[in-house]
């Protein structure tokens, strides 16, 4: 009998201590048994919610292969594309839209294909694409999370239950559903507003013969005041100038599915 749960806390202690490597081969041999690598990247996944229910060992953070179930445009022209699930934020599940952090050597001062098509590198900063979040969240309920590290460092959040953007025909309009996390919800200024880079001017800026996309150098869902929060500045502006961005969103069933 002592030798029994002797075994079992090793097993134990070796689950517990599984790192990303191992996570791999485990999910591989779960999953991908025609896969030899072991690398995340190489891991096809449905979505980043599908690793929040590996029991084994916790997913790492990385680049994923995800599945494409909308036939709209770049990134998901093709039958995978790379996405990068953040797994450590609030059980984990995210699908990182947007990254941009001060003194940051992506531009995000782009044009309307840019924006539509996504720039920018998964392990650093980038912005997914307009067409790749509109697929993602034209079907079910989807929530968004931005979290931002301040000028002290110190860390902080935003929350909505509703996110989604339209098509491209509609110029891709921002929904944000109900607020929470810290500060105040800035968000809900943008609320409605069609996406706006320096050669598609959409904003409703005084006399319309201004364009804030052109005036800031970023794309964004510009209002008529241009912008109450805009993470897309270099560099990123919450409330105020801001060292970090990350938007993330994931269906709000996730941790349940």
């Amino acid at each position: 009998m002592n030798n029994i749960i002797t075994q079992l806390v090793i097993l134990t202690l070796s689950l517990l201590l599984v790192n990303a490597d191992q996570y791999c081969d485990n999910l591989l041999k779960q999953y991908n048994t025609f896969k030899t690598k072991c690398s995340p990247d190489l891991i096809t996944i449905n979505s980043c919610c599908d690793l929040t229910g590996f029991t084994l060992s916790k997913a790492p953070s990385a680049v994923y292969q995800m599945m494409t179930n909308c036939t709209c445009g770049s990134p998901f022209n093709t039958v995978t594309a790379d996405v990068y699930c953040d797994m450590n934020t609030t059980d984990g599940g995210w699908t990182v839209i947007q990254r941009n952090r001060k003194d940051s050597t992506v531009d995000f001062n782009k044009n309307w294909i840019q924006y539509e098509a996504g720039f920018g590198d998964l392990n650093q900063d980038f912005w997914y694409g307009l067409e790749a979040i509109h697929c993602l969240t034209q079907t079910g309920q989807w929530e968004m999370r931005v979290d931002y590290q301040k000028n002290d460092k110190t860390w902080s959040y935003l929350h909505y239950n509703q996110f989604s953007i339209g098509s491209a025909s509609e110029e891709y309009p921002l929904t944000v559903g109900e607020f929470t996390g810290e500060g105040t919800d800035q968000f809900r200024f943008h609320n409605g507003y069609k996406f706006s880079t320096r050669d598609n001017d959409n904003d409703n800026w005084s006399g319309g013969n201004k364009n804030c996309a052109a005036t800031f150098n970023s794309g964004w869902w510009h209002h008529n005041r241009c912008y109450h929060i805009n993470t897309n500045l270099q560099p990123p502006g919450v409330y105020d100038i801001v060292l970090f961005t990350e938007m993330k969103i994931r269906p709000k069933d996730c941790i349940t599915h």
